[in-house]
């Protein structure tokens, strides 16, 4: 019988599965999803590939239980740097940043982008959690609108486009770009997009009303 770890089962469970998921970041951003298989993960973690079977039952709900884990984090780091930003061209600057810091370095992005990298029909178990991340850049949309620091008359289409553009900006990094050239140029375009004005220390400004 393995040796129990931090003196009961659930928390052995909870540091095992905590070893699994660690295991799976590094493997799927050296290999990709294709390449990964649950002997990979259990030989990374020195376990029986048997064991494993205790924890995830296939490869799908190893991905979906890992994406979860890594977007509840996310969220979690996204929110304690938000919390103290009273302006929401700034908050948009510290998203965009967040997003792709993360990216550089995990092979799953914590964005809409999560969908077309996980496998057919296990999407659907982490996008409640994507949806909360798209909850915050809407929340900084709708505020920076009210507020006037930004430009906006849809807010939906709004949030999808500056989405889009962070996914897109998120491969680059994901690929090698220069992380902080391919950060000044994605913060540049969004924040032109969304019209916000800036002072000549990069201080954002109120717009005028129209």
């Amino acid at each position: 019988m393995p040796k129990v770890i931090g003196g009961s089962l659930k928390s052995h469970r909870e540091h095992v599965t905590a070893q699994i998921y660690e295991a799976v970041g590094k493997l799927l951003y050296e290999r990709g999803y294709d390449a990964l298989s649950l002997a990979d993960v259990a030989e990374a973690c020195g376990m029986a590939r048997t064991a494993m079977y205790n924890y995830f039952p296939d490869k799908a709900a190893l991905i979906v239980g890992y994406a979860t884990h890594e977007t509840e984090q996310y969220l979690e780091r996204l929110d304690a740097a938000l919390g103290p930003i009273d302006n929401p061209v700034d908050q948009l600057r510290t998203y965009i940043r967040f997003q792709l810091e993360y990216f550089s370095g995990n092979h799953l992005p914590p964005g809409p982008a999560l969908r077309l990298l996980l496998p057919e029909g296990a999407a659907d178990g982490v996008m409640a959690h994507v949806h909360t991340l798209e909850d915050r850049l809407r929340h900084i949309v709708v505020t920076g609108g009210e507020e006037r620091y930004l430009s906006v008359d849809d807010v939906p289409s709004t949030v999808s486009l500056i989405s889009a553009c962070i996914s897109r900006a998120s491969s680059l990094a994901g690929s090698g770009a220069d992380l902080e050239e391919t950060v000044r140029s994605t913060e540049t375009f969004v924040l032109r997009a969304v019209g916000a004005s800036l002072d000549a220390e990069g201080r954002p400004r109120r717009l005028r009303r129209r």
